[in-house]
This record gives C-alpha cells, sequence and structure tokens, in this order.
C-alpha cells in the first residue's frame, strides 16, 4: 500500500533541499501561477483523477525529488500519493511557500501573457499545449521531451510558448525557468481561462 502520510517541510528546510536538487510544486490554478510562482517551480493543476500525475509522469524525470506547495481546497495527501503510485518521491509539503519565498528572496517570478500578434520577435516554442495554434515558424518541442531539450534554450534572454489552456504550458514555464531562462512569456493562441476547464483525463 502507498504511503498516505505527509511530512510537513519547513520553508527553510525547503529551500535548501530545493537548492540541492528539489522542486517546488504548485498546484493552483494556471492563471495563479503565472500571475506569481517561485521561479522554477514546476506548475501541475490539481485533478482528483489521474491526470495530474500522469502528466508529471509523462514529462518529469522521476530522481527530482518534490516539494507540494500547500494550498486551500486542495486534497494535499490525495495530491502526494497520487505522484507517489507513478514513483516519485514527494519530500513533504510546504505551507505559505510563495509568500514565504517573497519574504526570503524577493520578488518572486511573474509570466507575462500576451496577445499572438504583439510584435515580438522572439524565439517561440510549441510544447503541444491543449488548444494552443502556434503560429508558422514555431519551434516543436513536446513537453515530454521539454525537460532534457531545456537547455539549448538557457542561453537566450526570452522564450515564448504559444499556449491554448495552459496545462501543458504551464509546466513548460517552470522547466525553462529551472534551465536558466530568464523571461519565459506566454502567447496567447486561444484565451487561457483563470480556472482551467475540466479535461479528458490525461495519459
Amino acid at each position: 500500500m502507498l504511503a498516505t502520510t505527509l511530512k510537513s517541510l519547513s520553508f527553510e528546510n525547503a529551500a535548501r533541499l530545493a537548492r540541492e536538487g528539489a522542486a517546488f510544486v504548485d498546484l493552483r490554478p494556471t492563471g495563479d501561477y503565472l500571475e506569481v510562482h517561485i521561479p522554477g517551480s514546476l506548475h501541475l493543476l490539481y485533478e482528483f483523477g489521474p491526470g495530474m500525475a500522469s502528466r508529471a509522469r509523462d514529462c518529469l524525470p522521476l530522481d527530482v525529488p518534490l516539494m507540494l506547495i500547500e494550498e486551500q481546497g486542495v486534497d494535499m495527501k490525495n495530491a502526494a500519493s497520487a505522484l507517489r503510485g507513478k514513483g516519485f518521491t514527494v519530500l513533504g509539503s510546504v505551507p505559505d511557500a510563495v509568500g514565504r519565498w517573497a519574504e526570503a528572496e524577493g520578488t518572486p517570478a511573474s509570466t507575462e501573457v500576451i496577445e499572438r500578434g504583439s510584435g515580438l520577435e522572439l524565439e517561440m516554442i510549441d510544447v503541444g499545449d491543449p488548444g494552443a495554434n502556434p503560429p508558422q515558424g514555431s519551434r516543436k518541442i513536446s513537453i515530454e521531451r521539454l525537460w532534457t531539450l531545456a537547455g539549448e534554450l538557457s542561453g537566450q534572454e526570452s522564450v515564448a510558448i504559444a499556449t491554448g489552456y495552459g496545462v501543458r504550458a504551464s509546466l513548460a514555464v517552470g522547466m525553462l525557468e529551472r534551465a536558466g531562462v530568464r523571461e519565459v512569456l506566454f502567447v496567447k493562441t486561444r484565451a487561457v481561462p483563470r480556472t482551467t476547464p475540466k479535461l479528458e483525463p490525461y495519459g
């Protein structure tokens, strides 16, 4: 039987683990994550069913320990159990992690959302976000391969992601930030709702 306990981590301990390679996991709605998040945190939109954990298993390496940012209304033990069921190591949960990050490190990250056709000449990647209609010339890197290939973009000052519903594209934000991309932009090729509509089970 999978462990259902979930240790509460202090922010200081979590920050140390992050410096050693662990990743914060943000379970909030897409719009909330884009507005403000810990740099390099990985966005996994919480779903009670198998979608969230399956998406993580397809896109993230199992050797990266995960720390869940506590969020009101999210069944944290269920989220941890689902991820552990896919083979991930979940170290625990961190209360008020974004607020504590701001106190300790300064202004958290924020991802600008821009309209398609804004005239910006940027490297644009298509990660296969559901509902996206990427412009011709976008570089196709599926979200399943982005963790491995993100280093190729580390020298870029800014990278734009073609988005639809934002579920996969928001996960790409954290991957690119962890790879060293200084600015990641969301290019709306379809409106990104603040609360993502229910999708068919992923995987």
